[in-house]
């Protein structure tokens, strides 16, 4: 019943609300012509002038991060530039302390009374004589041994410190480094010589440190040797002998490096006959930072983390020297490793790469000795200690940190 009465009412009101509606328009014709004309132009002008400044927005914030991509290969690309100079003088600055080892060598020849020791050996008439004598004998030859490796490190630290300083000056541009050139790779080059004198004046080291370095390192293997209770007949492996040398640099260390003395020991003092007079304020400048690094507490952690790993290869060296040459697996008296202490303290002071094509040819088999067992490699140890010396962690933050400063 309700629903045909409800569509007979609709159908009857139908009509007049159209009528209301269609009345409406007619009064307010133009309210809403220019209503809908306004709500379209401003669909256009949105269209016209919105529109177009959104997409350059966009467009703007692409071409930023297309701009921020392309600065950061940029500073990728400087980056890597920066750190080929920086390994670049790295491989300059063991270049020029290598060519500086012969000096050293011929230096610590002098230092040390093998010869001396070997003839009160044969002279000696009782056994308590002899006993003496080759007492001295072995003191002798392990410090020779642990010199050469002390003053190794301490030569190429040197370098790498006062190399460090000079490339980083250079490196600053034309603000600090002025007219001054560049470090080559066959040498310090700067025009008014200051870099040059400065660089010169680490040959302090060959000059008076290292009669001090041999004296101390003596000293130093005597009190361990009674520390330890070794004399020449008591057997010693390798590990004991690598410990026996870290020991004795470490007894050392307190004479020559610890103690903020290290710069005393590898720079002059003075300038006199250094230096060109226009240049000593400058040179004196680059010296005072490089003492200040080296009697720092960082120089002396890497030259006894450097020192240490020395040891480990000088041991091995050694080992591999007495294996060759008494045979067996040890362990073995301390005398046996007197001749291997006196060659390889001479060897360890060459020219690494000289010394590499050395240790190549003595391993070499000989003709016709198909299969022969190769030699063990005596003069390899410089090489070793090269290498070694490059892959140290802590020489690297120490380099790093130099050369990158306030970069």
């Amino acid at each position: 019943v309700g629903g045909p009465l409800v569509c007979s009412v609709a159908r009857l009101a139908a009509p007049a609300m159209i009528g209301r509606v269609w009345g409406f328009l007619k009064r307010h014709k133009k309210k809403f012509f220019f209503g809908t004309l306004a709500a379209g132009g401003a669909a256009y002008a949105a269209w016209q002038f919105l529109l177009p400044r959104v997409s350059n927005k966009i467009l703007q914030r692409l071409l930023k991060e297309i701009a921020k991509e392309s600065e950061n290969a940029t500073n990728e690309d400087a980056e890597r530039r920066r750190r080929e100079r920086f390994e670049h003088k790295q491989q300059v600055s063991d270049m020029h302390a290598r060519r500086k080892l012969a000096a050293l060598r011929s230096q610590q020849i002098n230092c040390f009374k093998v010869e001396a020791c070997n003839a009160k050996l044969k002279e000696g008439k009782t056994r308590e004589e002899k006993l003496e004598a080759f007492t001295a004998l072995s003191v002798e030859c392990l410090a020779k041994a642990a010199s050469a490796l002390y003053t190794w490190f301490l030569l190429v630290l040197l370098h790498r410190v006062a190399f460090n300083i000079v490339g980083r000056e250079l490196a600053e541009g034309p603000e600090r480094a002025g007219a001054k050139g560049e470090v080559d790779g066959a040498g310090e080059v700067d025009d008014d010589g200051s870099h040059a004198a400065f660089l010169q004046a680490l040959d302090h080291l060959q000059e008076a440190g290292c009669e001090q370095i041999g004296e101390a390192v003596r000293q130093a293997v005597q009190v361990c040797l009674e520390r330890a209770k070794l004399a020449p007949t008591v057997a010693i492996d390798g590990e004991g002998l690598q410990k026996f040398l870290a020991d004795c640099c470490r007894e050392a260390d307190s004479g020559l490096v610890g103690n903020a003395r290290a710069g005393a020991l590898l720079l002059p003092d003075s300038l006199d006959g250094k230096a060109a007079p226009e240049q000593r304020g400058e040179v004196k400048r680059l010296l005072d930072e490089a003492r200040d690094y080296l009697d720092s507490p960082q120089f002396v952690q890497v030259f006894q983390a450097s020192t240490a790993q020395g040891a480990k290869l000088l041991a091995e060296a050694l080992v591999l020297e007495v294996t060759g040459v008494a045979g067996g697996e040890g362990p073995w008296p301390l005398a046996k490793f007197n001749p291997s202490l006196i060659k390889l303290g001479g060897s360890m002071l060459e020219d690494a790469p000289a010394a590499e094509a050395e240790a190549e040819a003595e391993e070499a088999p000989a003709e016709g000795a198909a299969g022969a067992a190769p030699a063990v490699p005596g003069a390899g140890i410089a090489a070793a200690l090269a290498r070694g010396f490059a892959q140290e962690p802590r020489v690297e933050e120490l380099c790093s940190g130099l050369y990158f400063q306030g970069r």
